[in-house]
């Protein structure tokens, strides 16, 4: 079967008949809303530039998953079709102020630094906090993932 012909439920088939995977907590999902960004950070995964990835803990309702160690996703690129599968590999939940520079660079956005990384996504979560009718600050959780590319089309 062609792999790169495949969409995201059939490589995701494909996928766990290559690896003898009989049942995964699974999930498809793209980084970002905007489309240049999704490519973008799809194609710095697979390139193994970006490792990491965080998100704000009350973003997540009661009846959502909280991610764990273990998990896979399939990162989709913008248009859907499967960037690469991904599988969770750290999972921390932690203070926004107490997310380290290690992580920050991990996520390979901008410069890498933890100022940047403080900047973009206080931004980010505040926009999220407005958004749910929730208050985000410095002591808001985080949690901080740390993931390994595991298989991709283009590989």
């Amino acid at each position: 079967m062609d792999v790169l012909k495949m969409d995201a439920t059939e490589y995701w088939e494909d996928f766990m008949r290559r690896n003898n995977i009989n049942h995964a907590n699974f999930d498809t999902w793209a980084f970002s809303d905007r489309p240049n960004s999704s490519d973008m950070l799809a194609e710095m995964v697979v390139k193994g530039q970006k490792t990491a990835y965080s998100s704000w803990f009350n973003f997540y309702d009661a009846d959502q998953v909280v991610p764990t160690a273990g998990d896979y996703r399939m990162v989709l690129k913008q248009n859907g079709d499967p960037a690469c599968i991904i599988q969770l590999k750290v999972v921390e939940i932690v203070p926004f102020k107490w997310v380290s520079s290690e992580h920050a660079f991990l996520e390979g956005e901008g410069n890498r630094s933890l100022k940047y990384w403080r900047q973009l996504h206080k931004q980010l979560f505040r926009k999220q906090a407005k958004i749910h009718g929730k208050t985000f600050s410095l002591e808001s959780p985080c949690i901080c993932e740390l993931f390994e590319v595991i298989d991709a089309p283009q590989i």
